[in-house]
């Protein structure tokens, strides 16, 4: 009894905040539902099926919406893996570890509004910082393919220390012997890379892998605020179609639909990247 108790909190949290949420959803998505009348007419399905076709609103900008994520995820998330490993393992070899971790890591800790309105700076055409130190104006956040470059580079500068830190942490625990007996049989460092560092890090790899999908997929910010989902809506993802969907057409049903079968998705791609990671280990 006593030690239940100590679960007690979590539990009344796990409620109030994850399950009565889920379940509400549900029920949100089984109607025709607005956010400011509240419960219509009970739609059953027809909120997941119109998804599915493209003559629809929702379904048209539901398909839109999926392909620029899953484009910016395809895009994103190697870079969010290769870098994070590469440079992980120059700190580890490096001096001044605590202090390049720290560097790297800094971007994490700031808001996303904070990242988008510095690099919005940066990158804009007239008077952004590269236009002024190169002298070469290009439309980075108004024109493709420019446009989901500058949200990929501000998503990597951004989010990359995280992976960095996870990564390091396990390169600790990789045994220092393999490390000295490869160096003693004259291994050279890229060697070590690619055969012990690599191998020995492929949990903690696929972990970081579906953190980035996860994290990929719900894109908003830097899109709305970077580019308002431009030119058109080329860089508009999933999560922006769901906002407009529930405030702006006000179809709470809908948009809670959309949001329901993404997270479907993401985890139908976790367990898929799980699995495969697993098997090649």
């Amino acid at each position: 009894m006593g030690s239940f108790s100590f679960t007690v909190p979590y539990l009344v949290a796990f409620i109030l905040f994850a399950a009565i949420p889920v379940i509400f959803g549900l029920y949100v998505s089984l109607h025709d539902w607005n956010p400011v009348t509240g419960a219509g007419q009970f739609t059953g399905l027809s909120n997941y099926l119109q998804l599915f076709n493209s003559s629809t609103l929702a379904g048209h900008d539901f398909l839109i919406g999926l392909r620029n994520v899953v484009l910016f995820t395809v895009i994103s998330v190697p870079f969010l893996v290769g870098i994070p490993t590469v440079v992980s393992y120059l700190i580890y070899c490096g001096p001044w570890k605590g202090l390049f971790r720290a560097i790297f890591f800094f971007p994490s800790v700031l808001s996303v509004t904070a990242i988008t309105t510095v690099w919005s700076w940066i990158l804009a055409t007239q008077g952004g910082l590269l236009s002024s130190l190169f002298g070469i104006q290009l439309p980075w956040l108004t024109q493709q393919p420019f446009a989901w470059i500058s949200i990929d580079a501000t998503t990597e500068w951004w989010s990359m220390g995280f992976n960095i830190v996870i990564l390091y942490a396990g390169l600790t625990q990789i045994p220092t012997s393999l490390f000295e007996a490869s160096r003693i049989d004259g291994a050279s460092p890229l060697r070590i890379y690619f055969s012990i560092v690599i191998p020995q890090l492929r949990n903690i790899i696929s972990v970081v892998t579906v953190l980035g999908t996860i994290a990929s997929f719900n894109l908003f910010a830097q899109s709305y605020l970077m580019t308002s989902g431009g030119p058109g809506s080329s860089t508009e993802p999933l999560t922006m179609f769901i906002y407009n969907q529930a405030f702006n057409e006000m179809k709470m049903g809908s948009a809670t639909a959309m949001a329901f079968l993404m997270g479907i998705i993401i985890m139908i791609i976790s367990f898929i990247q799980y699995r495969v990671a697993r098997d090649r280990g």
